[in-house]
């Protein structure tokens, strides 16, 4: 993952630009925005993180790491969005069979209409794909 967790879990200091980048005026939920800023420092940190601190920053790295590919680097293209889910999900992937679905996917993932997914967007998909997942192996278990 371009230089961000060690094999041990324990994570390498991110460019300074991705970090500055991000605002905490831009995410309006307040715990969310007393939140960020401690994230971001302790991930600026070589410290071992929790499960889900690993999980969160790994998402961030997956989205930047597509992201960074063409245009703007804070949003995925469908190209980028594509090779993602291609790349990142490919059991689920296996599962499309329908170009026309995985278009519609794409296009309810854009819910500002900008033609592109930023990461509140992508964000939303990785929810709702994680719920689904819960929701089939829970009912699978009872």
């Amino acid at each position: 993952m371009t230089g961000w967790l060690t094999s041990d879990l324990h994570l390498f200091t991110p460019p300074p630009t991705y970090w500055s980048s991000i605002k905490t005026a831009a995410h309006p939920q307040p715990l969310l925005s007393g939140l960020l800023p401690a994230l971001a420092q302790q991930l600026n940190r070589q410290v071992t993180m929790t499960d889900l601190e690993t999980s969160m920053a790994t998402i961030l790295a997956v989205f930047q790491k597509y992201s960074e590919r063409e245009g703007d680097k804070h949003k995925l293209k469908k190209s980028e969005l594509k090779d993602l889910l291609h790349d990142e999900l490919p059991d689920l992937m296996a599962h499309v069979n329908d170009q026309a679905a995985l278009d519609s996917l794409m296009d309810s993932l854009d819910t500002d209409g900008d033609a592109e997914c930023n990461f509140q967007e992508f964000m939303t998909f990785i929810s709702v794909v994680t719920v689904c997942c819960h929701e089939f192996f829970k009912d699978e278990h009872d």
